[in-house]
């Protein structure tokens, strides 16, 4: 049987060397788009000490340490002695976590709208290079993020997981075509997202390209934020909706009486006209539902069963679609769980950092930030084969490749392991980091 290594001299003299090589394809696109002069520009940061860094390259700090899934900010410990980032970065040396963590601290109100609105106009940028101009659909949904602390701005509210603890309830928005984010709203776990979720929509409406008319405009929404006062804007907005409603005693009876008829093996939907209590008027809903011998036990104990069948869902709605289109175009609507749940595990969006409830809201923006950057970097960049690749998957792929980078001739050189599978990958993405087209 062959024998391993057994013993080792030590040296520490690697200066260039690296577990993160495949960064400097990110690296080269933000540099491409000139991110930092945009973000030096458009940005009114909080009073810091400029002596050793600027605002927007803590900034970018924390952008790149979210992007290598680094996790909390304490982690960063790891990064001060990795050769590569810090002159990724053009900084002297990585930041300390302790003055990564004050930075988030200095955030005050106007710093963190200003921020906000720069990222608008980043929005403002990509929306139209990545083609959507004409039509879009709005996502949004809620989660809980639980805090194990005094943080400022939680509450004990609905929490399936940890019953009885403290947390925070953000309400996240997308573009349900592209998957590009349109804004977050920080709310204590108490908090219920409908009173203020017309707000919340009309300026996640706002942010959408002018070229795109209100009829031409959808939103996609789950049962938290079925209200009248919500439904009714949107009507008069003469906006495209499609809301999951409260399964009530009086729903249920119009809806087992309803017609229903079949558009997929052993599902059947059924369109008709009711009144909710307190809403003075008659609306459109679609219910869909399978026969109870179809299902599990289980499934069955989680919705709603009447005689022979098993209702899943009912959505009020103002699509110009048939019943069954309306439910697929609401299943659809999947990608947002999905986002939710990458940016609760691969964007440390559950990983709260601090005690102040501004310095969170300023941390979960730069999270919104990293994942904009992140799926411009994805369309902009990748061929159209892998475009669909995740954070996790670029990481692995991609990102987190052991290197060494040297300085020889005034050239700087990437040694890149000798049997690297995605060499030729590697080389035509960084092309393409080279090519966007700059903000500014």
């Amino acid at each position: 049987m062959p024998k391993g290594l057994r013993k080792f001299v030590f040296s520490l003299d690697g200066d260039g060397l690296t577990r993160y090589g495949g960064l400097v394809l990110f690296q080269a696109f933000c540099k491409s788009i000139a991110l930092r002069r945009f973000l030096q520009t458009y940005v009114r940061w909080p009073r810091y000490d400029y002596l050793k860094f600027h605002p927007a390259d803590i900034f970018l700090t924390h952008v790149y340490a979210i992007v290598a899934g680094i996790g909390r900010i304490e982690n960063t410990q790891s990064l001060i002695s990795n050769g590569l980032l810090p002159s990724l970065l053009g900084l002297p040396i990585f930041p300390h976590r302790k003055t990564l963590r004050d930075f988030l601290h200095r955030f005050g109100p106007e710093h963190l709208r200003s921020l906000q609105v720069a990222h608008d106009k980043f929005r403002d940028w990509l929306f139209p290079t990545l083609g959507l101009q004409y039509s879009a659909i709005i996502d949004a949904d809620t989660t809980t993020l639980t805090v194990f602390g005094g943080q400022e701005g939680t509450a004990v509210g609905f929490n399936r997981k940890y019953r009885g603890k403290s947390s925070y309830a953000p309400i996240i928005s997308s573009e349900g075509r592209m998957g590009l984010s349109l804004g977050m709203d920080l709310l204590a776990g108490n908090v219920h997202p409908s009173p203020g979720a017309w707000l919340f929509l009309k300026q996640m409406l706002e942010k959408l390209p002018s070229t795109i008319a209100t009829s031409r405009t959808r939103v996609r929404l789950d049962g938290a934020f079925y209200d009248k006062d919500l439904i009714f804007p949107l009507e008069r907005a003469r906006i495209g909706y499609c809301v999951v409603a409260k399964m009530t005693a009086p729903l249920k009876r119009v809806m087992v009486r309803a017609r229903y008829n079949e558009f997929a093996e052993g599902w059947e939907s059924a369109e008709f006209l009711y009144t909710p209590f307190h809403w003075e008027t008659a609306h459109r809903f679609v219910a869909v539902r399978r026969p109870s011998a179809l299902e599990s036990e289980r499934v069955q104990a989680s919705l709603f069963p009447f005689q022979n069948y098993t209702y899943h869902r009912v959505l009020v709605h103002a699509l110009d679609l048939e019943p069954h289109n309306v439910w697929r175009f609401y299943c659809d609507r999947g990608f947002q769980e999905l986002l939710l749940r990458e940016f609760k595990d691969s964007y440390t969006l559950s990983r709260i950092p601090t005690r102040r409830f501004l310095a969170n809201a300023a941390y979960m923006e730069i999270i919104l930030w990293a994942y904009d950057l992140v799926r411009a970097f994805q369309f902009l960049c990748l061929p159209e084969e892998f475009q669909h690749w995740n954070i996790s998957t670029l990481r692995r792929e991609l990102w987190s490749i052991p290197a060494e980078w040297v300085r020889t001739d005034n050239r700087n050189c990437l040694r890149l392991p000798r049997l690297f599978p995605n060499h030729d990958l590697f080389q035509k993405v960084y092309k393409a980091s080279l090519k966007a087209s700059p903000l500014i």
